[in-house]
């Protein structure tokens, strides 16, 4: 039996020197930004250790404040950091791989959205510190992890957007000879494309918005949490793979019922705000350390969404002109092509590689 040599080109990974650079970038980044988080939490674990404890035994007291802060409570950002460098290593090596250039252009507005997010740490901790952040006030050593981490994001910010420009000329050339002459079909595969990267940032920054709320500021007392944890977090995951079927299978009702669904959330966000601003004891202020971080994610779901119903009312208009059927043919020849190579043997597909090479996945309408 013949086993392929596992390769970058096997991985789906161009052979151009940007494409691997914008990968080489990710990688770097996602193991500076581990390694930099994990020893952050070590600094944590470490100052709750030798700080006073608090007579419930799992924390410290806020001398300003009724509430009780654990640990676990700062933790929960240095965790959504390390998830949302994975996640966006999916999606540098997913767009790089399918040749996209919208999710690539999405890859490095996201590591921006990142850097956002840990200048908003920063400042939460040294230039306008919360009440309990005092207690890293003199730990020099995580105030240089912070701004460690705020230099790694810039640098890699700088990066991505010079090798997004490179790739969006070539991939974008390329898409542009091999799509065909049909331009209704290549407008709705762009909106399509928009709208499958969009979905995958709904179901990041809903989800971990649902983290922070339910882990960091919801009790359990309160029914609010079971309903966030129960209903809420499981119900928007089912609800966003019902966008991607209502997408590919192109259900008119199921879309009808998404973009319905996605209308009235905004609703929900804006009643957040108000809750998290309006109306809440100075002397038990559940959203006293969280509030900033919760904010950005509101903030920018609430675009996500609105874009995102945009982008569904044109994905819905285009139902029915041919573009799920042009896949299909397109998914078919390709598995056909596949296997054909398969049954050459290793020798000649060596010899012949550049003769016997498909388009990707995210090019499908090469053979229309």
């Amino acid at each position: 039996m013949h086993i392929r040599q596992l390769t970058l080109k096997s991985c789906g990974i161009p052979t151009s020197i940007w494409a691997r650079l914008f990968i080489l970038v990710a990688l770097l980044e996602v193991l500076a930004i581990i390694c930099i988080e994990g020893y952050v939490i070590k600094r944590t674990v470490d100052i709750y250790k030798s700080g006073t404890e608090s007579l419930w035994g799992f924390g410290l007291q806020n001398a300003s404040n009724s509430m009780t802060i654990t640990q676990e409570s700062f933790i929960v950002y240095d965790v959504i950091f390390i998830v949302a460098q994975l996640f966006l290593l999916m999606l540098c090596w997913e767009a790089v791989a399918h040749k996209n250039t919208i999710q690539i252009i999405a890859a490095t507005l996201f590591n921006i959205m990142c850097l956002v997010y840990s200048l908003i740490q920063y400042t939460t901790f040294y230039i306008h510190p919360s009440a309990s952040a005092g207690i890293f006030q003199k730990d020099n050593d995580m105030r240089i992890l912070q701004a460690t981490t705020m230099a790694v994001y810039s640098l890699c910010s700088v990066a991505f957007a010079v090798l997004t420009w490179e790739l969006y000329q070539m991939f974008g050339w390329k898409t542009f000879k091999k799509l065909g002459a049909n331009l209704a079909l290549r407008r709705a595969y762009k909106w399509h494309q928009i709208l499958l990267t969009l979905l995958k940032l709904d179901i990041f920054f809903f989800i971990s918005y649902s983290v922070q709320l339910a882990t960091l500021v919801l009790r359990v007392s309160d029914p609010e949490t079971w309903v966030q944890i129960g209903v809420v977090i499981p119900g928007s995951v089912v609800f966003l793979v019902m966008a991607f079927w209502a997408l590919r299978v192109e259900n008119r009702r199921m879309m009808i019922v998404v973009i319905v669904c996605l209308g009235c959330s905004p609703a929900y966000f804006i009643y957040k705000l108000v809750r998290m601003n309006v109306g809440i004891d100075k002397n038990n202020d559940p959203y006293l350390d969280t509030r900033k971080y919760l904010t950005f994610f509101i903030v920018v779901t609430f675009a996500l969404i609105l874009v995102t119903v945009y982008v569904s009312v044109r994905c819905y208009r285009n139902f029915g002109i041919g573009l799920k059927e042009a896949i299909a043919d397109y998914d078919t020849r390709k598995a056909q092509l596949k296997a054909s190579r398969a049954r050459r043997g290793s020798a000649n597909d060596t010899a012949n590689d550049s003769a016997f090479e498909y388009t990707d996945v995210h090019e499908r309408f090469v053979l229309d």
